[in-house]
């Protein structure tokens, strides 16, 4: 029976870090990183400022960005030729209005 407990026990943790893992990425990612994207949303010029934005992943030449502020935009951007961020998509994934609504990973809303 004791070892019974100790194997849900160490089933359960696993699954809360599987489950959780996506989102210590993302936090981690926007801490180092997110300081670099504040404010890029604007080079849309068709969103509105963003509440925050959730850097979802980061590398020397790509990082996918997620906005919120009255929707929620995944923007993709790359690194230019002076080598500052430009976007190369742009994908409305909510929004209020209901005009839009796509599931994404970790879920921000």
């Amino acid at each position: 029976m004791r070892k019974t407990k100790k194997t849900v026990i160490i089933i359960f943790a696993i699954l809360i870090l599987i489950i959780f893992s996506p989102y210590i990425k993302t936090e981690y990612l926007t801490l180092k990183y997110g300081n670099e994207f504040i404010g890029l949303e604007k080079e849309t010029n068709m969103l509105n400022q963003a509440k925050y934005h959730k850097v979802f992943s980061y590398s020397k030449n790509k990082a996918e960005v997620f906005y919120v502020s009255d929707t929620g935009d995944l923007i993709t951007f790359v690194k230019g030729e002076n080598n500052d961020w430009q976007i190369q998509e742009w994908k409305t994934v909510w929004s209020t209005s209901g005009s839009a609504d796509d599931f994404i990973w970790p879920y921000y809303r």
